[in-house]
C-alpha cells in the first residue's frame, strides 16, 4: 500500500483517518486506545467519509492534522 496522502485525528484522539489516493479516493480508519489500534476499516470516497463522520458525531472542526 501506498503512503497515506493525508492524516488526520479526532480532537479526543480516539480515531486516525488517512487518505489514499490509489487511484480512487480511499479513506482508512482505525480505532485507536493508547497504544493498541483496530483493523482498519475502509471507506470508498468522500460520501462514504461524510457519513461515517456523521455517525460518530464528529465534524470537521473536531479533525485535527496528524
Amino acid at each position: 500500500m501506498v503512503d497515506p496522502s493525508a492524516v488526520w485525528r479526532d480532537r479526543n484522539h480516539r480515531w486516525r483517518i488517512e487518505a489514499y489516493r490509489v487511484p480512487d479516493l480511499r479513506f482508512a480508519v482505525v480505532a485507536t486506545n493508547g497504544t493498541t489500534e483496530s483493523a482498519p476499516l475502509w471507506l470508498f470516497g468522500m460520501p462514504a467519509l461524510a457519513r461515517w463522520l456523521m455517525t460518530h458525531a464528529i465534524s470537521l472542526d473536531d479533525l485535527e492534522v496528524d
